[in-house]
């Protein structure tokens, strides 16, 4: 007897499908699933807006209307959804992100600084076959977590001493551009005893000044990721905390730093750095991240190749550090019981409506270039991976111009910087690494797209590119 058969026999026999109605929710109330989506990107990745508007499509997902990929909305076997946030201790903002964009003009919501949480419940019907043998109805309820993108590279250093930490960022300030921009910290740096005692006014003033070093760094025209402590740029709820006074020795240590007084700034930072990790990273590590069932990864290409090659080296080296910090591998029973694992991740290209259609492949491709390295190991683990160009919020609309008698491609909207009204051709997308006359020949300058209203009715497909594809890939199989 088949596999099937075996199943619907057992479901016969056991009397499920001829329990009272009572009985019965409890037992499908009982196979119901929970899945925790890591949804992770660096600083200004689009985190926020992918989560209202992943909700608000998911919240209406019983309408069969706007996720047309989505096969559990479109066959109509979802009947009905629910927000559930409101349970948590720290509730996501939703109404609030909701509300601006839906203004006139509206905006893009500010940057994360607070850890908050969506909690969403979605009611399905089983899909006809074997799954139908346990219970016709089902719930899975599904967690997204918003969260500063700056506490992200936090993460790798819990697998790093102070010594180590320091020597990494040795090497990371010995190039351009922060050789250049901490010229005074590394002269200030080397002005330093660290082995004679020290105050604490004194390691707070010089933390002080290495966070207004990181601020810079992180600002246009460098626009860097790798920057660490996050901490020290998005506090949250640590600000003016003495946690948070630490910074890296960037200088040659003496050689005899075993004679360091044990009040010196050497001594202190190390301590300081201890206590970083064991009281700020881990618990926050430990309470969400390695929980995570499944993970999708925002990437904005456009922005490395706008902010040339030293922000996509940077980038590129951010995302390989960032992702070695999460536990990869099969998430059958026995590992969910003991260590989950996510066993699926989607690495997304933001902005995809920043393009012209006909460029979304291209996007899709750089965008797998560039995490080549991290996705190939994450194949070894025998975890599924993905590369995919998507738009949460479309900003633009297709546009048509006519240039030497040929049609060209073009995109409409309103430029986010002054909100004048524009129709152009962005340009392509590479599908190569860009070479360095690549960088050098100001070849790429694409637009950033102040949002479009989003309405406060039914949303449709126009509304977003590819989310629908997104949720397929990331959901769909726990539909059936």
């Amino acid at each position: 007897m088949s596999l099937p058969k075996r199943l619907r026999t057992l479901a016969r026999k056991s009397g499920l499908n001829t329990l009272p109605a009572q009985i019965r929710t409890g037992v499908e109330r009982g196979l119901e699933q929970r899945v925790k989506l890591a949804i992770t990107g660096l600083s200004r990745s689009g985190k926020t807006v992918f989560i209202s508007t992943l909700a608000r499509h998911l919240l209406q997902s019983d309408q069969g209307q706007s996720l047309p990929f989505f096969a559990a909305s479109a066959e109509g076997r979802i009947i009905g959804a629910r927000d559930l946030s409101q349970q948590s201790e720290r509730p996501f903002p939703l109404q609030t992100t909701l509300a601006g964009l839906q203004a006139s003009p509206p905006h893009w919501p500010a940057s994360t600084e607070q850890l908050s949480e969506i909690r969403l419940a979605l009611r399905y019907r089983r899909a006809p076959g074997l799954s139908r043998a346990l219970g016709e109805y089902s719930t899975l309820y599904v967690d997204l977590i918003d969260y500063p993108g700056e506490w992200l590279l936090d993460l790798p250093l819990l697998q790093l001493s102070f010594e180590q930490w320091c020597q990494q960022q040795q090497a990371l300030f010995a190039a351009e551009p922060r050789a250049q921009v901490a010229a005074e910290w590394l002269a200030r740096q080397h002005a330093i005893d660290w082995l004679a005692p020290a105050s604490d006014e004194q390691q707070a003033r010089l933390s002080e000044a290495f966070r207004a070093l990181l601020q810079q760094l992180r600002k246009s025209p460098h626009s860097l990721s790798l920057l660490q402590p996050g901490r020290l740029l998005m506090p949250g709820d640590l600000k003016d905390s003495p946690l948070l006074n630490l910074f890296p020795i960037i200088v040659p240590l003496p050689e005899n730093m075993d004679q360091a007084a044990t009040d010196s700034l050497y001594r202190r930072l190390q301590q300081a750095y201890e206590a970083y990790r064991d009281q700020v990273i881990r618990p926050f590590y430990e309470d969400h991240f390695r929980h995570f069932d499944r993970q999708i990864v925002l990437v904005d290409c456009l922005k490395t190749l706008n902010q040339g090659e030293a922000c996509f080296n940077d980038m590129q080296q951010a995302l390989n550090t960032l992702l070695h910090s999460f536990h990869y591998g099969r998430n059958g029973l026995l590992r969910r019981l003991f260590r989950p694992r996510i066993n699926r991740v989607l690495f997304a290209a933001t902005k995809a409506d920043h393009v012209t259609a006909n460029q979304h492949h291209n996007l899709d491709r750089f965008l797998q270039l560039m995490v080549e390295s991290a996705q190939r190991e994450i194949r070894f683990e025998q975890v599924d991976t993905r590369c995919l160009a998507l738009a949460s919020l479309r900003a633009t609309t297709a546009a048509e111009a006519r240039m030497d008698g040929q049609h060209l491609s073009c995109l409409h909207g309103h430029r986010k910087d002054n909100g004048e009204e524009i129709a152009l051709f962005p340009g392509e997308v590479p599908v190569e690494l860009p070479r360095a006359e690549d960088w050098n020949s100001d070849r790429f300058r694409f637009v950033d797209f102040a949002p479009r209203p989003l309405p406060a009715g039914p949303l449709r497909p126009e509304h977003h590119i590819r989310l629908d594809q997104a949720v397929e890939y990331l959901l769909g199989d726990l539909f059936r």
